[in-house]
C-alpha cells in the first residue's frame, strides 16, 4: 500500500519502490513481508511516507502508520535518559557503575558481573563503558544460542533483568568477558541492561515510568510505549519481525526492555532522533557533543562484532558524502538523521536475519533521495 504525503521527486518514489520491492520476497529462509520509509526534510517541506508489502504471510496490506518493535533504537532513549541524569548531577560518567547502585542486594547481584582471564573486574566498569560499549561484558542474547532457544520453548516467560542475568550466570556468560573495561569495543545489550536497572535505582521509579516522565510525553510519543512492561497505547496496529521463518509475534520479549523493548512507529522515531539531535533534550550543548564524539578510533573490537562508530547509544554512518548519526536494529530498523541536510531516514523491514539488507536499503534510499 502506497501512503505518502507532501508529494516530491517522482523519479525518486520509482527508485525507492524498486529498491524495496527487490527485498520484499514472502519466500525462502528469511522472508521479508513489508517495508516501511518515512523521509522527512523540514528546510524542503518533504514528509515523506510510505508502507509496501503486506503485515506477514496473510494478504492484509501494510499501512504507513503502522508501529513496530524497535529493538536496539531503545538503546538511544536510554542514553538519553542517562545523560540527562547526568546533568542534573545525579551521576557521572566516570562513575563506577557499582557505587552508583543504592540498593546492596543490586549490587551484590551485579559484583561478579564480568571476569577477564580469571580476574574480576565488575568494579571498574564505569556509566561511560556501559553507554559505548567498552565494558568487556558479553551479550547475553547474541552470545549463547540457549538463550534464544529458551525463549522458543518458553515463547510466554516473562522477563525481569533478574531472570535475565540467572541465565547470564548460568550460561557463565559472566566468566567469559571480551576484555577489561576501557580495552575493547564489543556491542553488547547487557550494557544497557544494567543502565536501565541504573534508572530506576537513581529515580526510585520503574523504567517505563521514567521513559513517559522524560521523554514520550514531553513529544507527544503517542505510539510509543515498553512492551510487556507497560500497557499499550492506542489501536494502531503493530506488525511484528521474524527471525527466519519463525514470527516472533506470539513471544513475549520483555527481555529487551532498556535495550530493545519499545513499540513505536516512522513518525514518533522522527520526532524523537530530530528533538535529540537538535539539542532539544538537554540543557547543555555539551551533553550532545559527548554523546555524539565518535573520535575514539583507538578502541579495536573482536572481529566477530566487528567496528562501528559508536558514541553514547548512538551510532555514526556516513554515505557518500553525507554523514548520519542515529541507530539500527536487530529487527532490521534504521533511524538516521543527517545534521548538515536536515533529513532523518526512518526505515524497517521486520527480518531478524537481514540486517545487510535493511543496511543496503538505507544506502540506495540516501543515494537516490540526494540525487533527485
Amino acid at each position: 500500500m502506497r501512503q505518502h504525503l507532501i508529494t516530491f521527486n517522482s523519479s525518486f518514489m520509482k527508485q525507492y519502490e524498486d529498491f524495496a520491492n527487490l527485498l520484499i520476497n514472502p519466500d525462502g529462509s528469511a522472508p521479508i513481508y513489508n517495508c516501511l520509509l518515512n523521509i522527512n526534510n523540514t528546510k524542503k517541506n518533504i514528509n515523506y511516507k510510505i508502507a509496501l508489502g503486506q503485515i506477514d504471510a496473510s494478504d492484509k496490506k501494510i499501512a504507513s502508520n503502522y508501529r513496530f518493535r524497535t529493538g536496539s533504537i531503545t538503546k538511544t532513549f536510554t542514553a538519553t535518559i542517562i545523560l540527562q541524569l547526568m546533568e542534573e548531577g545525579l551521576l557521572k560518567l566516570e562513575d563506577t557503575f557499582l557505587d552508583c547502585l543504592k540498593n546492596n542486594e543490586t549490587k551484590r547481584i551485579l559484583s561478579e558481573i564480568l571476569f577477564f582471564d580469571g580476574i574480576n573486574y565488575s568494579s571498574h566498569i564505569t556509566i561511560k563503558n556501559l553507554l559505548q560499549h567498552k565494558s568487556g561484558l558479553r551479550d547475553y542474547f547474541a552470545d549463547d544460542e540457549r538463550f534464544f532457544e529458551n525463549i522458543k520453548k518458553y515463547p510466554n516467560q516473562d522477563w525481569n533483568w533478574k531472570k535475565i542475568l540467572e541465565k547470564y550466570f548460568y550460561y557463565d556468560l559472566n566468566k567469559k568477558g571480551v576484555s577489561k573495561p576501557s580495552e575493547s569495543f564489543y556491542y553488547s545489550d547487557t550494557n544497557y541492561l544494567l543502565l536501565a536497572i541504573l534508572i530506576e535505582e537513581l529515580t526510585n521509579k520503574k523504567y517505563y515510568e521514567v521513559l513517559e516522565e522524560r521523554l514520550l510525553n514531553p513529544l507527544s510519543l503517542n505510539d510509543t510505549y515498553l512492551e510487556f512492561h507497560q500497557n499499550k497505547k492506542g489501536a494502531t496496529p503493530i506488525v511484528f519481525p521474524y527471525h527466519g521463518t519463525y514470527s516472533l509475534k506470539n513471544v513475549n520479549t520483555s527481555f529487551d526492555w532498556g535495550g530493545g523493548g519499545l513499540i513505536s512507529s516512522t513518525n514518533d522515531l522522527t520526532i524523537f532522533i530530530r528533538a535529540l539531535l537538535t539539542g532539544q533534550l538537554f540543557n547543555d550543548p555539551k551533553t550532545l557533543q559527548q554523546m555524539i564524539n565518535f573520535e575514539d578510533d583507538l578502541i579495536i573490537s573482536p572481529p566477530k562484532k566487528g567496528r562501528i562508530a559508536y558514541g553514547m547509544g548512538l551510532q555514526q554512518k556516513k554515505i557518500g558524502t553525507h554523514t548520519f548519526i542515529g541507530h539500527n536494529s536487530a529487527y532490521g530498523g534504521m533511524v538516521f538523521y543527517s545534521l548538515e541536510t536536515d533529513s532523518s531516514f526512518i526505515l524497517n523491514i521486520n527480518q531478524v536475519l537481514a540486517p545487510h539488507k535493511a543496511e543496503w536499503l538505507l544506502k540506495k534510499t540516501v543515494e537516490a533521495f540526494f540525487l533527485n
